[in-house]
């Protein structure tokens, strides 16, 4: 019985070592789509060339699970609808090669096709490092979807070099709060280049050029438009909202520095105006709306003779009771105490 029983286990370690083997070359020669396995919270490696775990930042993007870092290294990338719908997700661009390619700079995403580049449906979503270049009417980049989503919050779009001359740069669209577009290069869209359908944004330290038809528009309250480069652009910024602080933008060869078309107590201060049209209105204002006009205080005006307020040029609506008939005559906004010099910026 004893040497039964020995048998019988020698045959079953046996048997196991072989099932272990067995599942270890299984597991050694199966196929997979990446070249290691990437935990949450981990770094996920995408290069071009294929020396990082993907080749594709979508599948890369689809593959990540909340907490998880993509990085991209330079090289090319022929991408579009890239979508974001997991919570903190950081999608990071790095300036050089990996492993023995000869890429270098900012990895470049250049599609070929009309869908938007980068979508973000999520929050604590952080995209920073890319040159995108989209020759199409749609968004190199979009926070948030066609409906409103006000539990998005916590997104960054920052030191992006985007050029897109058939549409838009970045677009934000009825999301939550603390949503920051910081430190990017926009230039040669064929409509704006930022465009703020949304309250609480903070757009700073842009360098927008060459917009057709405005460097940023807001559509939104207490959005926050700081330190800003707006150059030759058709309008430096239009706004279509109320309660917004506008302060130290460098505003150069715009037609118009800042049109207000369809809002009020809006606070621009210290900015610099530079070689924009003299006699172009500035802002359209309804005879009700008197008490909210936005206030310019302590701008630079290169136009500014340096004697009493500077005159801000605008149309004044008024409504003839009980008509339809609207009459558009010329006002003026003015900023009382203007800067002598132009500000450091």
């Amino acid at each position: 019985m004893g040497e039964v029983l020995r048998s019988y286990r020698t045959w079953l370690h046996r048997g196991i070592a072989v099932v272990v083997i067995a599942l270890l070359l299984a597991l050694a020669f199966a196929p997979s789509v990446i070249s290691k396995i990437v935990d949450t919270g981990d770094v996920i490696i995408v290069d071009d060339e294929g020396d990082g775990d993907f080749t594709s930042i979508k599948e890369a993007v689809n593959y990540s699970s909340p907490g998880d870092i993509i990085e991209v290294y330079s090289g090319t990338y022929r991408e579009e609808g890239i979508r974001i719908e997991k919570d903190n997700i950081t999608l990071l661009g790095i300036s050089h090669e990996l492993g023995e390619g000869n890429d270098s700079g900012k990895p470049f995403i250049k599609p070929d096709g009309n869908a938007t580049v980068i979508v973000v449906n999520a929050s604590h979503v952080i995209v920073s490092n890319f040159r995108i270049e989209k020759l199409s009417s749609s968004f190199c980049i979009h926070l948030g979807s066609d409906k409103p989503n006000l539990n998005q919050n916590n997104n960054t779009i920052s030191d992006c070099i985007i050029r897109n001359p058939y549409g838009y740069g970045i677009k934000v669209y009825r999301i939550g709060r603390n949503i920051n577009i910081i430190n990017n290069q926009i230039t040669n869209c064929n409509t704006v280049g930022i465009d703020a359908f949304s309250s609480h944004v903070n757009i700073k330290g842009n360098v927008i050029t060459d917009c057709v038809h405005a460097g940023i528009s807001i559509l939104g309250a207490m959005e926050n438009i700081s330190y800003n480069t707006i150059k030759r652009c058709g309008t430096g910024i239009r706004i279509y909202g109320s309660n917004n602080i506008i302060y130290g933008n460098e505003f150069e060869a715009c037609s118009t520095g800042i049109s207000n078309e369809n809002g009020g107590s809006n606070r621009i201060i210290k900015n610099n105006f530079k070689e924009y049209w003299y006699f172009k209105p500035w802002f359209l204002l309804s005879f009700w709306d008197l008490g909210t006009k936005d206030r310019y205080i302590g701008n630079y005006w290169d136009t500014w003779k340096g004697v009493g307020p500077k005159r801000i040029p605008g149309i004044l609506i008024l409504g003839i009771p009980f008509t339809y008939i609207l009459i558009p005559i010329p006002w003026f906004a003015f900023d009382w105490h203007p800067a002598k010099e132009p500000y450091d910026i």
